[in-house]
């Protein structure tokens, strides 16, 4: 009886002793624990896919301005080698398409024929839009977004304009250099109310201040005028404006210059218009055109 309770309290001491010299170590297994699981987790997060980019999953919206005068014909248009318009008007605008976002090949033919007028080749970025423009031979400023001769491709914004308001672009595609201003008044007052963008430079596109819905008058003027263009080359003589618009909210409305200088029969200058409508972002973010 005495040697079994020496035993005993000899294996209590043993035991008090071994938990006296490794206080930590049950707290040392812990913390490996808890390290290594950081670690997988971290490991774990590196190797897990990123999700990708909303916008990767929008397509990229084209649309081309016919102001070809070396053919003044319409003209269809292979984009990587599949039609997606046809019979696109000499000085019109077509529609926005959608095309696959990369490397996009565009390719304007004779509309029902095989008869090449011109090719470009660029790169679309996802939920982005472009113009591509063909015209003649005059060549655009150096510093052209993208290219400096035809056929030129614009990136657009098709962001809505503020409420009540409407926006747009004066493209001057015409084959001309001379220096002119182009010109917006209400119908009501054109002497009073105007906005002016002074000494266009040929084969550019330029954004004009958001206007409020409204009447207007578009033209191009020479500096410091505000009477029209005369194109004498009709009979009788053609003012050169696009006049009594009447544009409304919400839009982006833009006026086309294309042809040749004044006077120069038959394709000489005149202005067409495109108006878009917009409208919000799709759950995606994708920039939405309701026509």
């Amino acid at each position: 009886m005495f040697l079994t309770r020496r035993l005993f309290l000899g294996a209590l001491t043993l035991s008090l002793i071994s938990l006296t010299n490794y206080p930590y170590k049950s707290l040392a297994n812990s913390q490996l624990s808890t390290e290594s699981l950081q670690k997988f987790s971290t490991k774990s997060q590196v190797n897990s896919p990123k999700k990708p980019d909303k916008f990767s999953l929008c397509p990229t919206k084209l649309r081309v301005i016919n102001a070809a005068v070396g053919t003044a014909s319409p003209i269809d248009v292979i984009v990587n080698s599949k039609k997606i318009l046809e019979n696109v008007d000499f000085r019109q605008a077509s529609k926005y398409v959608d095309v696959a976002p990369g490397n996009i090949e565009v390719l304007f033919v004779r509309s029902g024929t095989r008869s090449t007028i011109a090719y470009r080749t660029f790169t679309g970025a996802p939920n982005s839009a472009y113009t591509v423009a063909i015209t003649g031979t005059l060549q655009g400023p150096s510093g052209q977004p993208l290219f400096n001769e035809s056929p030129f491709v614009i990136p657009e914004d098709l962001t809505q304009p503020n409420p009540g308001k409407f926006k747009g672009r004066w493209y001057r595609f015409s084959e001309t250099s001379a220096v002119i201003d182009f010109r917006i008044s209400k119908s009501s007052s054109p002497n009073v109310d105007e906005t002016r963008i002074t000494d266009l430079i040929p084969k550019t596109a330029i954004p004009y201040p958001e206007l409020t819905a409204g009447t207007y008058n578009f033209n191009p003027v020479l500096p410091d005028q505000f009477d029209p263009l005369i194109n004498n080359a009709f009979n009788p003589p053609i003012t050169v404006e696009v006049a009594n618009q009447q544009v409304p909210a919400g839009v982006i409305f833009d006026v086309i210059a294309t042809g040749n200088g004044l006077g120069q029969a038959p394709n000489s200058l005149l202005l067409t218009t495109a108006s878009t409508q917009t409208a919000p972002p799709d759950a995606n973010g994708c920039n939405q055109i309701v026509q």
